[in-house]
Order: structure tokens, then sequence, then C-alpha cells
């Protein structure tokens, strides 16, 4: 690993079912005494357990709890007077880490690395089921109705480009509600249609609100019209319309993060497949 000023850093490929996380970020003292539950706040506690001093751990974005992740990177920073190599460092995760929870790969890196600044794009992915399923409840949102692809599609292709997103995010004091939308996918395998959204950057609850705007359109429930307008002209009413009709956490993953050097994505695939 590669070490400078006391600290050993490292960067983790990390995996997870967010069906039991209240998100990505760890919370106050007060919010982790009461027993809430982080992604961040789990990885400490079993690094902590081993004998490890934690300086520094911070993810590529934070996800809301319920959502899940298939590529979520993060930066890691330990002490260098006991820091473990990568693979016993994998070792650690491995048998002290939850189910629901893994460490995918390890490597060493600059201390210099930021897993949120550094990154340049972001992919999430969202499942759609087009029938009840015994076995994918917690990771699909099965949508109950006669849902049109073509509307679907054309209704999530709306979302592509540069556009103010104030009708369908929570943006904080001051915050640029602009975002650059690189591409919006749509696929479908069996009874799963598979939804993909790359950008730079996203704001809070941005990708629940844009499928859920998507499939209300694909239910016949919405026009494609109003969304183009909501995202020409946003106004506070359009924010709440959209806020109510957002996708449920269950379906969406944090799919990828791209840094320099990355390759570009790969084709859609479900993570849960059903036939």
């Amino acid at each position: 690993p590669s070490g400078e000023g006391g600290r050993v850093a490292y960067r983790l490929r990390v995996e997870y079912d967010g069906s039991r996380y209240h998100g990505w970020q760890k919370q106050g003292e007060r919010q982790t005494a009461q027993g809430i539950r982080t992604v961040t706040g789990t990885l400490e506690r079993v690094l902590t357990e081993a004998g490890q001093r934690v300086l520094t751990l911070g993810g590529s974005g934070r996800t809301d709890g319920g959502v899940h992740a298939l590529g979520q990177i993060a930066h890691l920073h330990l002490s260098s007077a006991q820091a473990p190599r990568p693979q016993d460092l994998q070792r650690i995760f491995d048998e002290g880490l939850p189910s629901d929870l893994a460490v995918a790969a390890i490597e060493p890196c600059s201390p210099s690395f930021h897993a949120r600044h550094d990154a340049l794009e972001r992919s999430y992915l969202y499942q759609l089921s087009l029938r009840r399923s015994a076995f994918g409840k917690s990771m699909l949102w099965w949508v109950k109705g006669r849902l049109e692809l073509a509307r679907l599609e054309e209704a999530w292709g709306l979302f592509e480009g540069n556009h103010d997103a104030s009708a369908f995010a929570d943006l904080e004091p001051g915050e640029d509600p602009h975002v650059q939308i690189k591409s919006c996918e749509l696929a479908r395998e069996g009874s799963l249609v598979l939804l993909r959204v790359t950008a730079g950057f996203f704001l809070r609850r941005q990708v629940r609100r844009m499928v859920g705007a998507a499939v209300a359109c694909g239910l016949g429930k919405e026009k494609p019209e109003r969304l183009r307008r909501d995202l020409e002209r946003p106004t506070p009413e359009a924010n709440l319309h959209w806020a109510e009709k957002a996708a449920p956490a269950a379906g969406l993953f944090l799919e990828r993060v791209r840094y320099a050097g990355d390759a570009e994505s790969a084709p859609l695939a479900p993570v849960l497949r059903v036939p």
C-alpha cells in the first residue's frame, strides 16, 4: 500500500444489499448508539474490531436507505503503524462483514485519490418487474398495470441532455440544479425491464423520481409532454408532484463509478434474473 503522512491508502469496490441499511453515510454518534445501521459504520466497525485505526473512509456518493450497490467505490486511509497488506485486509472484511455487505476488490492507491472528487461519471441501474416475484421483492419494483414499453422508453429518453432538474430532486440551499445526463438506456430480459442512467453526478433522490416519472408515463397516468415541460420550466408544484411518484428504493443500484483509465460501461444486464 502507498503511505504518506502516517497513513496507508486503499481503493475499495464495495457491494451491498441496502435493504437493511440506513444508507451509505455514517450517522452521528447518537444514532449509531441507537443501532442505526449504515454501510460506512459497518465497515468501520469491522476494521476497528480487527485492531485497525481508520483515519478516513469516503465513498463515491451517498446512497439512500434501501438502495443497493454493485460498484460503490471508496477510499480508505488506515494508520501506517499497523496497516495490513491488501490480501490481509480482504481477509478481515471477508471474515467480519455480514452477509449483505462485501468488499469485492481492494487495491493500493495514492493517498490523494478521492472516490467522490475523482469520479468522472456514475451509472445507476433500476430493475422493474412485469410480474410478481417470490424472490426479488427487495431488488425490484413490480409495476402493476399495463406498462407500455414504447411510452416508457420515450419518457426515459427525455431526461438525456443538460436540464434543470429542480422538479425531480431535493436541492440544498444554493445548489446548482443543472445536471448533464449522458445517457438513458432501456432493455428487457424476460419479465424484467432494466433502466440505466449515466451522468457525472446526480442530485439527491433524482434517479428514483426520474424512474417514477417515466413509469407513470408508461402506465398512461402521465403524459411525456408534462415531463418535458417540467424539465424546461420547473416549479415548486412540479417538485411536489414528482416527489409523490418516486420509485421505491428497492429496485435501485449504484451500478458503476468510472474513473480516468476505466473502460466504458458494459451492456445492460439484470442483477436478479426473473424468468
